[in-house]
């Protein structure tokens, strides 16, 4: 009888201790953050060896250094507004990582710039209105931009600040190592302007952003698209 009553008392017990340890669980999952919603699998670079790596600047080189000048006479009504419009894309994606990751000064000479930024004397067709061009060596997972050239045509119009904001934010994102395109329409790495890109980064362009300096630089990316 008393083997059956400590038998029972043990259980009743064991029972306590089961209902405070899954109690701890739940209270320690519900206290944990989840993971951030990134598209890095969707950035990355394709290698000759069939692989996709990260590249990025490296953070010794933070602040880079961006030459813009003022745009050329005659390629736009407001030169002065989208001159504003392409620093504010260039500034707005800075301490996006962490303060001072990435950041940004403006050199008065091209030749001392990281990510020299170039006006289209004339517009260069109707099908974009800035391009990223790359200088990048995939051997030595060197990281670099050539130039952002932005140019002053649109679907056979003038672009126009909020389309120039935006498309330099884009191709913003590209200069610091987003190498492809978002799936979402609301990131302002998707593959074209949306609805939404006037509004600026989204959480998940700053997320990826961040999954992209944490990681090392040439490091493959599984599951790349």
């Amino acid at each position: 009888m008393r083997s059956a009553v400590r038998q029972a008392v043990a259980l009743v017990f064991g029972m306590i201790a089961f209902l405070a340890l899954v109690a701890t669980v739940s209270c320690s999952s519900r206290g944990r953050a989840p993971e951030a919603d990134t598209y890095l699998r969707w950035v990355s670079f394709e290698v000759p060896i069939n692989e996709n790596v990260t590249l990025r600047w490296p953070k010794r080189k933070m602040p880079l250094r961006v030459h813009l000048p003022a745009p050329p006479e005659g390629l736009f009504d407001d030169p002065g507004g989208i001159h504003d419009s392409v620093r504010d894309a260039v500034m707005d994606w800075s301490d996006v990582v962490a303060p001072g990751l990435p950041s940004f000064e403006f050199v008065d000479d091209a030749g001392d710039a990281d990510i020299p930024i170039v006006w289209a004397a004339k517009p260069d067709g109707n099908w974009y209105i800035a391009h990223c061009a790359y200088d990048i060596n995939l051997a030595s997972r060197r990281f670099g931009v050539a130039r952002i050239l932005v140019t002053g045509s649109w679907g056979g119009h003038k672009a126009d600040l909020h389309d120039v904001y935006a498309t330099v934010l884009h191709e913003m994102g590209h200069a610091l190592g987003l190498g492809g395109h978002s799936p979402v329409e609301g990131d302002i790495m998707y593959e074209s302007i949306s609805a939404t890109a006037f509004e600026g980064l989204s959480a998940r362009d700053r997320a990826t952003l961040t999954a992209l300096y944490a990681r090392p630089i040439g490091s493959r990316v599984t599951g790349a698209r």
